[in-house]
């Protein structure tokens, strides 16, 4: 038996990167194209949903050079068409009426609670305008239906359809192995040698070859031109799901200074039935919040249930619909309206005043579900999960035919 002399050795560091290679992707590829697949269902969840389901308001409202109602005349006015009821919730929308909702209106939870619960009010006059429009009986049942995929993706997505405490480990440490493959298939990849031949083969992918070999070009090509993106992805989902790793990039990316525990904020209750005029310092605070962020998407308050003495007044400022990583969240005191500063400064902080590393945090979920520079990235996201998805495929199939397919051959011959 002759041995080509053309044909080299791998070297050992070589033959351990592509047996990892090989194996860790065989172990994890089922679960990384089902994460995948269900990713790349969900990302445009909010466009197929406005898009089949249109969102109805009852009156656009032009911007005015004056105040918009303040939450405490919101509440004298709700207090006037409900006597009795307590507010649940306030919400400022830009261009639209002010909503708001009663607490438990009739005995209905919260969870049960539709567009025919939410009131309006013109936001400068304080007319009432009524209730929301609500969709029709085809449009909700419509929307039930989509709710209910989009659910089934996201859980698929994220659990792989288990129980959460199953599930979560299982879809994380598989991503994690998959980073692992993305790095051995990028030293896989690299060419003993530089020519022609092996530039054409490391960056084109050739269409016209046969399917075999077509199958070879789509794992290895997109998997080169993908792969920093993807590792990208991949990070910031384990972000989620990871302790000991989340903890890691954090300390990585703000030079060594550990995450610290989030700690619940509560309402002084030794404040309780004392006379704080409540109602016009909460008014300063929102008037103070909506001078900094004059134009928001929304602001919505959400008043604490009576149940717990000391919850907080919560309120939630969304500035972008397709970004999350520019809002603010703020808590304060039910009795003195006082703010209650989270113990993590990186949700107390404009996105400005955070240091790179807080920063990357806070881009964190854009960053994974695309929406960071909007449509554009969503649909480079898209692309970029269906190429993740494609690569346990492709590269199963490169081994079956290695493996295998010569072997099947040989005996029918």
């Amino acid at each position: 038996m002759t041995v080509n002399p053309k044909r080299r050795k791998n070297s050992v560091f070589r033959s351990i990167n592509n047996w990892l290679h090989l194996w860790l992707g065989l172990i994890s590829g089922i679960i990384v194209m089902i994460v995948c697949i269900t990713g790349c269902l969900w990302v445009f969840h909010y466009e197929i949903t406005s898009l089949v389901i249109p969102q109805k308001e009852n009156t656009f409202v032009l911007a005015q050079y004056k105040s918009l109602l303040a939450p405490s005349r919101v509440s004298s006015i709700a207090d006037s068409l409900f006597s009795g009821s307590s507010i649940s919730n306030i919400t400022y929308t830009r261009d639209s009426p002010i909503s708001f909702s009663i607490a438990n209106p009739s005995g209905v939870d919260r969870e049960r609670r539709t567009k025919s619960d939410i009131h309006l009010l013109h936001p400068y006059s304080g007319r009432y305008l009524g209730l929301k429009t609500a969709d029709t009986d085809s449009e909700s049942a419509l929307h039930k239906k989509l709710e209910a995929f989009f659910a089934w993706s996201i859980n698929g997505h994220r659990f792989l359809w288990l129980p959460r405490d199953i599930g979560r480990p299982i879809v994380n440490y598989a991503t994690l192995v998959f980073t692992v493959t993305l790095i051995t298939g990028l030293v896989w990849w690299y060419p003993k040698k530089w020519t022609k031949s092996t530039r054409d083969k490391s960056f084109k992918v050739k269409w016209k070859a046969g399917w075999k070999r077509l199958n070879i070009d789509l794992h290895n090509v997109f998997g080169f031109y993908s792969f920093l993106l993807i590792a990208l992805l991949a990070i910031t989902g384990m972000y989620y799901g990871i302790t000991w790793f989340n903890k890691a990039l954090y300390w990585s990316t703000n030079w060594g200074e550990t995450l610290a525990e989030r700690q619940p904020v509560q309402s002084d209750t030794t404040q309780m039935n004392r006379n704080h005029d409540f109602l016009f310092n909460f008014d300063q605070q929102i008037a103070e919040i909506l001078h900094q962020y004059p134009d928001p998407h929304y602001l919505t308050i959400s008043y604490p249930n009576r149940d717990r003495a000391d919850a907080t007044i919560q309120v939630y400022i969304r500035n972008s619909m397709d970004r999350q990583y520019n809002n603010r969240y703020y808590s304060f005191d039910r009795y003195t309206a006082a703010f209650l500063p989270n113990s993590i400064t990186l949700f107390n902080k404009d996105f400005y005043e955070l240091s790179a590393g807080e920063k990357f945090r806070r881009l964190n979920y854009d960053i994974h579900v695309g929406s960071i520079w909007g449509l554009p990235t969503k649909i480079l996201a898209f692309f970029l999960t269906l190429i993740a998805g494609s690569l346990p495929v492709t590269g199963f199939i490169i081994w079956y035919n290695r493996k295998w397919a010569k072997k099947a051959k040989k005996k029918k011959n």
